[in-house]
């Protein structure tokens, strides 16, 4: 019993634990889940401690300009671990504050930089279209209108005056409905995307369950032989 048979092994079973779950929820599936939960917070505690060890504490103790630099996360750290303390998770909010602040913070910069700011860069590039002759204007007319109907879809105010209320459904309603139809379209094929890739990975599987058990088999009867 090798170290790759041992893990073909482990890893046939665990695919079948999980494939299980076509037949619905089960033990066998469940008891899939918790390994899977557990190895991944074992690994992340592990992870989290030798990071500790490595660099926080010997910068603690070295008299560089690092030491105050490190002190800060350290004490963060040890906030957040009230946590799971009921009686004093209060103190663990300033953590959990400063984790969400930046999160939220790095999701809005990374929207901004990387779709907001190119989808508009896209729109006015009224030259590029030029460029690249008839189909390049179509794509890019396309684009432009596709971009602001789908904006228009997420208008859900409406002027009071009965005036310019009407003009308002009849102009922003229209191109709301329009681009409904684009976000349904990005929608759709980002499903299809996403279905193509899970099928995929499910045949890359099975394929492997049965590559998996063939070699078990044939590893077994020159054991037994």
């Amino acid at each position: 019993m090798t170290a790759d048979l041992i893990g073909l092994i482990v890893g046939t079973l665990l695919t079948l634990l999980v494939l299980s779950y076509i037949l619905g929820d089960n033990p066998l599936y469940r008891l899939a889940l918790h390994l899977l939960v557990g190895a991944t917070v074992g690994y992340g505690v592990a992870i989290t401690t030798v990071t500790v060890l490595r660099t926080i504490l010997p910068a603690l103790q070295s008299d560089s300009p690092d030491r105050v630099r490190v002190l800060i996360p350290l004490i963060l750290g040890i906030l957040l671990l009230f946590k799971g303390f009921p009686r004093w998770s209060a103190w663990g909010n300033f953590s959990t504050a400063l984790l969400v602040g930046v999160g939220a913070a790095v999701a809005l910069g990374g929207a901004l930089v990387g779709t907001i700011i190119p989808q508009t860069a896209a729109v006015g590039s009224l030259d590029i279209w030029l460029r690249e002759g008839l189909a390049g204007l179509i794509n890019g007319l396309i684009v432009m209108i596709g971009t602001i109907c789908a904006l228009l879809a997420f208008a859900f105010a409406a002027p009071r005056q009965p005036t310019l209320r009407r003009i308002w459904n009849g102009s922003v309603g229209v191109l709301g409905q329009v681009g409904r139809l684009f976000l349904l379209t990005a929608f759709g094929a980002a499903f299809g995307m996403a279905l193509t890739a899970s099928l995929t990975v499910l045949v890359g599987r099975v394929y492997a369950v049965v590559i998996g058990v063939q070699q078990i088999i044939t590893a077994v009867g020159m054991g037994g032989g």
